[in-house]
């Protein structure tokens, strides 16, 4: 477990160079350009020169400078089947890193240095993440200014932040939080997975002034709360990790009186995205990664277009090089100015993963249903609380939980409105819609997958 000072030193790290980070954000695009392309070409001489991984991929070590188009992507399984020769730090190695794994609670270290955590994303294949504490000093400074964007800032008395989302530190969402914990503000973590009654216990206990989770927990507590079962007054809430829809943004703000705030964190990156008080749109943090959207055959998609895939750069982590790395994000990125005067480019739509898209049967052959189609008639529905599709070799089964006031055709309102959006989409599948209590969360982190498609293979 790291101790007080190991916390403090990463944090007072990130304090010093606040002032510069703060004026990267103004920087004019020539200058951003000019400091990704001299970080990344001092990423990838050190990569090609200590990773055996990178100096095959590259055909040898690289000691110049490059554009990312140059280099070719990993993906996820090549990163993994490789992982012992994509590190540069020789004392670290795939099988002792899992066993660690098993063992991490709360912010641990490996070796006494080493964070080390795990995403299996969508695909169910775990990737295993290692920063050092260089590598972690960056992502305390995306830390560090999501928390200024979102007014989150050391106060007396002291404000008292929720974390509901992962239940451990094997888990970004957890770890990040965890590992500023130096006493600025009284923080305690709740597990998404936790039963609702059980939620709303703690945070009444807790009365939270600030509130970071997965937007589909926190929608179902901002239900609670306007049916009289909880009683909480945040004075900011973040979402983070999973789509937010506008049902979800709504009915929290309905409750808390508050617009959320949304943040994109990747595993791979640390906090990558986080939106101002315009609300509108995720600034990227440019500085701190290089963020690619590309089509399904990996061209570059024209400013303000949606994307199929993300290719990400850490510019920041030379234990672990990420370097155009394939990430199954579905967004639109547009470099338009922003009102508040940030210059990096915004996410306008993040629509889930690339593998939420659906190949469905129709009359005219198979057809892919994108899941915003899908969305449309699920999560603007009235009387969907939470909803989650699982495609099935017969149809889609979906599980619903309806708000007590439902109507008591409100499942066959669903069914129908979901079956004519799939014709819509020339799709032709049975639909079955189903009333559940409660959705079952994956295993892990705690997060609920709201499209899953049929096993590979």
């Amino acid at each position: 477990m790291s101790g007080w000072r190991e916390r403090a030193g990463n944090m007072l790290h990130a304090l010093r160079g606040r002032r510069e980070a703060d004026a990267r954000m103004r920087w004019s695009r020539d200058q951003l350009a000019a400091w990704q392309h001299h970080r990344l070409g001092e990423l990838v001489r050190w990569a090609s020169a200590r990773s055996p991984f990178y100096r095959d991929l590259y055909g040898g070590a690289i000691d110049r400078d490059v554009e990312p188009s140059e280099l070719p992507v990993v993906t996820k399984p090549a990163m993994m089947d490789a992982f012992d020769r994509v590190v540069t730090d020789p004392r670290l190695a795939l099988a002792p890193l899992l066993e660690h794994l098993e063992r991490v609670r709360g912010d641990d270290l490996y070796l006494g240095e080493h964070r080390v955590m795990t995403s299996s994303g969508s695909s169910g294949r775990k990737a295993v993440f290692v920063y050092d504490r260089a590598a972690w000093r960056a992502v305390m400074t995306g830390n560090l200014r999501m928390s200024r964007l979102t007014g989150l800032a050391p106060r007396l008395p002291r404000p008292r932040l929720a974390t509901v989302a992962a239940p451990d530190g094997k888990h970004m969402t957890f770890r990040g939080g965890a590992s500023m914990d130096v006493g600025l503000f009284r923080a305690r973590r709740f597990s998404a997975a936790a039963p609702l009654p059980e939620l709303c216990a703690g945070l009444d206990a807790y009365r939270p002034t600030f509130i970071l989770g997965y937007p589909t927990t926190l929608a179902l507590l901002a239900e609670e709360q306007l049916a009289g079962r909880l009683h909480l007054a945040p004075r900011t809430i973040i979402t983070s990790s999973e789509v937010c829809t506008e049902r979800m943004a709504d009915v929290i703000r309905t409750a808390w009186n508050v617009t959320p705030f949304n943040c994109l964190g990747l595993t791979e990156l640390g906090i990558t995205a986080v939106d101002c008080s315009r609300h509108e749109g995720l600034h990227l943090f440019e500085d701190l990664a290089l963020v690619e959207v590309i089509d399904d055959d990996g061209r570059p998609v024209p400013d303000g277009s949606p994307g199929a895939k993300l290719l990400v750069t850490n510019l920041g982590n030379r234990v672990q090089p990420i370097i155009r790395f394939e990430v199954s994000d579905l967004v639109t990125v547009t470099s338009a100015p922003c009102p508040c005067g940030i210059t990096f480019r915004r996410i306008v739509a993040l629509d889930g993963r690339s593998d939420d898209v659906l190949t469905l049967a129709g009359p005219r052959g198979p057809v892919r249903v994108h899941p915003i189609h899908l969305r449309g008639a699920l999560a603007q529905h009235p009387a969907v609380l939470q909803y989650q599709i699982t495609q099935t070799p017969d149809g889609l089964d979906v599980q619903v939980v309806l708000a007590r006031t439902a109507a008591p055709d409100a499942a066959a309102d669903v069914t129908d409105r979901l079956t004519r959006a799939l014709h819509a989409q020339g799709a032709a599948v049975a639909v079955r819609v189903r009333p559940v209590a409660a959705i079952p969360r994956e295993a892990g982190a705690g997060k609920l997958k709201l499209v899953r498609g049929l096993p590979a293979g």
